[in-house]
Order: structure tokens, then C-alpha cells, then sequence
């Protein structure tokens, strides 16, 4: 009898943590009661393989050896590889742009887990940008898309489908681009309000010193009236010029 044939997972394991790497596919095959393999104890220490069949060995909860490859800096753009998801529908691919890595391909920028974060997502808020509309709309379950997480980011768009894109709370795009110091004069922006009735208008006061003037604050106004009575628009204008003058002397006391 091979020698191979009689060692245990925990036999294994012991040499896997002094040093020995396995690459005897049966070996590698051992597991524990979670199905936790030699593989995956492998690879949690470093240990790569491109064996497409040894990276789909999973555990119980579906983390595969190709996921814990990828948390340890390991890439591959192979797409049946890269859509490998766990229980959590987590997939490889989210895995890989958690560490910097991108990638273009829609199919795979558009995977999900189970709270609609897309990989698109994952990879904008590591300072991956896209103009592409169909990709800036994807949106997880709070509502946030991933026009939001590029504007959280530093990303500015002029596009008014973009820009009124909103989450559960009524934050907008606008909203996000505004509170880092992006300003705009459309009064069609600039009246959006989320569930607290906060403007953009009155961020752009707060986060720049912006006030509207002129042929824009006449605009603003018509604009404000059409959701707003009266006494709300006096309210939002007295918190501009409110916002705008602490902006102001704050900057003076620098």
C-alpha cells in the first residue's frame, strides 16, 4: 500500500503547517467534517495552484480554494473561475477586486452577493471609475448605486440621469458630489431633497459657500414651489445663506 493512501486529513495538516506543501490531487481532496480541504489549508498559507478543479473545491459554506487563493493576492480573469460564489453569493471575482484587481467584462461586473453589491461596486470603492450608464445604475439593496460610490470617491458627473439616481434615503448622486465640494446651477439639481428634505442646494452651501443669484435663484425658487409651500422655500433659502456664511467664516478662521 502507497504510503499516500494511509495518511489522514489531520496528518496531512500537521506537515501543511510545518512547511509541506501537497500536490497529490487525493491528498489535496481530504477534508474535514465542514469539507474544509488540504487544499484550502494549502492555500490559506500561500500555496497556489491553476488546477481549475482543485480551485473549485468548496466547503460547506461554498468558499472554494479559489477564493481563499484570491484573499492572499492571487488573480486569474478566467471566468468560470471568477464566478465561483459562495453561500453568501460571493464570488471569486469579488474576492479579487476587494484587493485592487479590475476587470471590464460586464458578466462579471455585474455579479452580486446576497445584498446586490455587484463587483462593480466592490471595485469603485477601491477607485475603479466607469462612464458606462448601465454599470453606474447597478444598485445593492440600500439603493446605492455605483454612480454613488464613485462620487463617494471623488468622481463627478454632469449627466442629470445619473445625477438623480437615489438610494432608499432619497440621497442622490448630486447629493454625494455635492457634499465634496462638486457645485452645479441647475435648479433642476439643485432642488432634489432626500427623506429629510435636505437640498443639494443647501449642501453645495454647506460643503462651498454657494448661493444662488440671479436668473438661477428666480429658477431655484419656481423650482422649490413646485414641491414646497411657501414657508418651506423661505426655510430652504434662510439655510443657504445660513450654510453659505458658516462656510465662510470658517474658512476665515482657518
Amino acid at each position: 500500500m502507497n504510503r499516500n493512501d494511509i495518511l489522514t486529513y489531520e496528518q496531512v495538516v500537521a506537515q501543511v503547517n510545518e512547511g509541506k506543501f501537497f500536490e497529490d490531487k487525493e491528498i489535496l481532496k481530504l477534508h474535514d467534517k465542514n469539507g474544509w480541504t488540504v487544499a484550502h489549508e494549502q492555500a490559506k498559507q500561500g500555496w497556489t495552484t491553476g488546477d481549475k478543479e482543485i480551485l473549485k473545491f468548496h466547503d460547506k459554506n461554498r468558499w472554494t480554494v479559489a477564493h481563499i487563493q484570491a484573499e492572499h493576492g492571487w488573480t486569474t480573469n478566467d471566468k468560470e473561475i471568477l464566478e465561483l460564489c459562495d453561500k453568501y453569493k460571493v464570488s471569486v471575482a469579488h474576492e479579487q477586486a476587494k484587493r485592487g484587481w479590475t476587470i471590464e467584462d460586464k458578466e462579471i461586473l455585474k455579479l452580486y452577493d446576497n445584498f446586490k453589491w455587484t463587483v462593480a461596486h466592490e471595485q469603485a470603492s477601491h477607485g475603479w471609475t466607469t462612464n458606462d450608464k448601465e454599470i453606474l445604475k447597478l444598485k445593492d439593496d440600500s439603493g446605492t448605486s455605483v454612480a454613488h460610490v464613485q462620487a463617494y470617491h471623488g468622481w463627478t458627473t454632469e449627466d442629470v440621469e445619473v445625477l438623480t439616481l437615489h438610494d432608499t434615503y432619497k440621497w442622490t448622486v448630486a447629493h454625494e458630489q455635492a457634499s465634496r465640494g462638486w457645485t452645479t446651477e441647475d435648479p433642476e439639481i439643485l432642488k432634489l431633497c432626500d427623506e429629510d428634505n435636505l437640498t443639494v442646494a443647501e449642501i453645495q452651501a454647506e460643503r462651498s459657500g454657494w448661493g444662488p443669484e440671479g436668473e438661477v435663484k428666480v429658477r431655484f425658487i419656481q423650482e422649490l414651489q413646485k414641491n414646497f409651500s411657501e414657508e418651506e422655500v423661505q426655510e430652504t433659502l434662510r439655510n443657504i445663506d445660513s450654510l453659505a456664511k458658516e462656510y465662510f467664516k470658517k474658512i476665515l478662521l482657518k
